[in-house]
């Protein structure tokens, strides 16, 4: 939390996020067969990671880069992808990666890594990548009982792929022909697809939007991940008269906002549910002058939204 506090510039600490916060599924579950990276080990990346955050403080301006105009509207998958290929990618022991390298066979796509990294000692990590936003709308359900902003979006099934199909592609003939052909073509080293050394990982963030905070948490849930509660916009937002609401945009989703209260400019969807965050003022900064930390998080949803009704 101090690290996060100290902390200036909305990307860096962003990035602190995609590098720190819990994991949105349980790492222990069978099913990860040990690949979905741990808190422990996202809380060892933040400690090494830490005096680089400062630096990013200090100089944003290739993190930002990184990331693209925020004005651009970008599905946040790929946002958070680009937050996580800029931190792996300075590891000490990666000396190439890509992101987003697809996989074939002749004119059909079989599926996509959405990070590789080639390790100094030969090795290729691939890593699946996921920032999940979902309502858990029936407890009694469990994960078929989350569902995402649209009503495709099904935590079963995202849980399904990650801990099979996506999670296994580095170990598949076409997949390891991919990686060869990337190794040869950018890091100018030829291997055969069966000469390849690959570990498959993967990494889930997000937050669940829960309809009480006693609710039932599915078992594949990591009992720490980001939390909150959801409700239509029938209800209006609890007011304390000490506190504000401020709808949250685009990557402004990734993470604990801190900043003024004014909303930014940012593309909204508006067929989407409304990200609400709770601030709470503190002290004047002489940066920032006026400024909000969030304290709670909210998805609101249309009354009459078909998503409702989608379980």
């Amino acid at each position: 939390m101090r690290l996060m506090q100290s902390l200036r510039d909305g990307d860096v600490r962003r990035l602190a996020w995609a590098i720190g916060s819990p994991s949105l599924f349980e790492p222990g579950n069978p099913a990860w067969q040990g690949r979905l990276r741990s808190d422990e080990w996202s809380a060892r990346e933040l400690v090494r990671c830490t005096d680089w955050l400062h630096a990013q403080d200090r100089a944003p301006g290739a993190l930002k880069l990184a990331l693209g105009d925020p004005l651009v509207n970008t599905p946040l998958g790929h946002t958070f992808e680009k937050f996580v290929l800029f931190w792996q990618a300075t590891r000490p022991d990666v000396r190439a990666s890509t992101r987003g390298l697809m996989v074939r066979n002749g004119g059909r796509t079989l599926g996509e890594f959405d990070i590789v990294l080639l390790r100094h000692d030969g090795v290729i990590e691939t890593l699946e990548v996921t920032v999940k936003y979902y309502l858990n709308l029936r407890p009694e359900l469990g994960i078929d009982g989350c569902i995402g902003p649209r009503a495709f979006d099904r935590m079963s099934d995202k849980f399904g792929k990650m801990t099979t199909r996506q999670t296994d592609l580095g170990h598949t003939e076409f997949g390891r022909a991919a990686i060869a052909r990337w190794l040869e073509t950018t890091c100018g080293e030829t291997r055969s697809p069966d000469q390849l050394m690959v570990e498959n990982y993967a990494l889930a963030r997000g937050y669940v939007f829960h309809p009480s905070a006693d609710a039932t948490i599915a078992p594949e849930l990591s009992t720490a991940h980001g939390r909150g509660l959801w409700q239509t916009d029938a209800t209006p937002l609890p007011d304390d008269g000490a506190t504000k609401w401020r709808n949250l945009s685009s990557r402004e989703w990734l993470g604990t906002y801190r900043g003024v209260a004014d909303e930014s400019n940012w593309p909204v969807d508006p067929a989407m549910p409304r990200m609400c965050a709770r601030l709470e003022a503190y002290a004047d900064d002489a940066d920032y002058g006026s400024a909000w930390q969030e304290t709670e998080r909210r998805f609101v949803v249309r009354a009459d939204a078909g998503l409702l009704k989608a379980l």
